[in-house]
Formats: C-alpha cells, sequence, structure tokens
C-alpha cells in the first residue's frame, strides 16, 4: 500500500506568511510614493526658477532700451472710418517720433515729442500740442494712444489688470489713458531678437475702436 507524504506546509501557514510580507511591504510602498511625489516637486520648483529669472532678465534688459525703432503696418477701424498704413516709429530718449505712410508712400502725418511740446505735419502744415494723443485725434481723426506707445509697443504695460502666459509676456492687459479712454490690449504673436521677447503682432481695441498692429522689424541704437 503506498504512503501519502504529507504537505511540507500547511494552506493557513502560506495565508498566514503571505499576509505578513504584504502587510511589510505596504509602508514600503507608501515611503516609496512620498519620496516620488517629493522628487516631482523638486523637479517643478527646479525648472520654474530658471524661467523666472529668464523672464526677468529679458524684461530688464528691454526696460533699459531708450532708443528704439519698429516699423510695420497698422489698421484702423471705427464705425466712421476705417484707415490702413504703413509706421515708422522711434524712441530716441523717451522722445517719439512717428510717420504713417500709405501704401503706395504718400505721407500722411508725422508726429515730432520736443523738450516741451509735440509738432504734428498734416497737410504741410505744422500744428502744435501739449499732448501727442490729441494732436493726432484732432487732424487725423485717429484715436490712437500714443503717449503710453512705448509701453504697449514694447509689450512692457505696467497695469494691473494684466495677464502674462508661461514665459512671463503679457497677453492681455488694460489701463486708462490720461484723457479717460480704457483701452484693452491682446498681444497675439512675439518674436525673440536679441535675447529679448518682442511683440510682433496686436490688437488694441476701445469703445466702437479696433487698431490692428503688425511690426515687422526692430532695430535697438
Amino acid at each position: 500500500m503506498p504512503v501519502l507524504l504529507e504537505p511540507c506546509f500547511k494552506a493557513g501557514n502560506f495565508t498566514k506568511n503571505q499576509s505578513n510580507m504584504e502587510s511589510k511591504e505596504r509602508p514600503l510602498r507608501q515611503l516609496h510614493l512620498i519620496l516620488l511625489i517629493f522628487l516631482l516637486i523638486l523637479t517643478g520648483c527646479a525648472q520654474q526658477l530658471p524661467q523666472q529669472n529668464v523672464a526677468q532678465d529679458w524684461q530688464s534688459r528691454l526696460k533699459q532700451q531708450k532708443n528704439w525703432q519698429a516699423r510695420g503696418k497698422l489698421a484702423f477701424i471705427a464705425p466712421d472710418n476705417r484707415q490702413s498704413a504703413n509706421f515708422n516709429w522711434y524712441l530716441k530718449e523717451e522722445k517719439q517720433n512717428l510717420i504713417l505712410t500709405s501704401f503706395v508712400g504718400t505721407r500722411i502725418f508725422e508726429l515730432e515729442e520736443l523738450d516741451t511740446h509735440s509738432e504734428l505735419t498734416f497737410e504741410d502744415n505744422v500744428h502744435k500740442g501739449m499732448d501727442s494723443s490729441d494732436l493726432v485725434k484732432r487732424l487725423s481723426g485717429l484715436s490712437l494712444p500714443v503717449n503710453q506707445a512705448p509701453q504697449w509697443l514694447t509689450g512692457l504695460v505696467e497695469a494691473p489688470a494684466s495677464e502674462l502666459d508661461d514665459l512671463g509676456r503679457i497677453s492681455n492687459a488694460q489701463w486708462q489713458s490720461p484723457s479717460g479712454r480704457v483701452w484693452q490690449i491682446t498681444y497675439q504673436q512675439y518674436k525673440m531678437q536679441d535675447g529679448m521677447w518682442l511683440p510682433s503682432r496686436m490688437k488694441l481695441s476701445s469703445t466702437n475702436i479696433e487698431v490692428k498692429v503688425l511690426i515687422t522689424s526692430w532695430q535697438f541704437k
């Protein structure tokens, strides 16, 4: 008669041993999960700090630029006035010079800011005034925030109601001009030049007014 060998272990003992092993592994898994989350947080912070430093670096460099030239096109859209023009916009030591020409090369006007006043040459006549935006509006009919142009053209609008993208560039901003008109600007495109992010396409809007701006070239002197 064959002799039956008894099993070297019992099912109950195996289940008990397995439970003990799982209970020992559970704290290890929790520890690994905590370490993984901690490492991910450190990695995210390490990536975010250089981006913030880079954003602050190019913005500070751009703010130091006191002499520049921007060329491009603008389209002015209002219920009773629609115009398009080429522009040549200069800034020299906080004084602006703006030349608007038609697409066939005819000069529409030239604005020049001096130490004591602004001058606008329009239809071969020179007009003087203390406010550049007011001169442009009064003589050409274009409502354009010229006084704040050195800020919004370069994407350096200082306004509490502004939104930034992931690179620290302004995507939307809103401000009120000295005349009381509220302006909204949307930056649609930037380009990297000389280590700085410069606006290349934007849209200005106010009550019943829309101005589309395309900048084709930037030069710094």
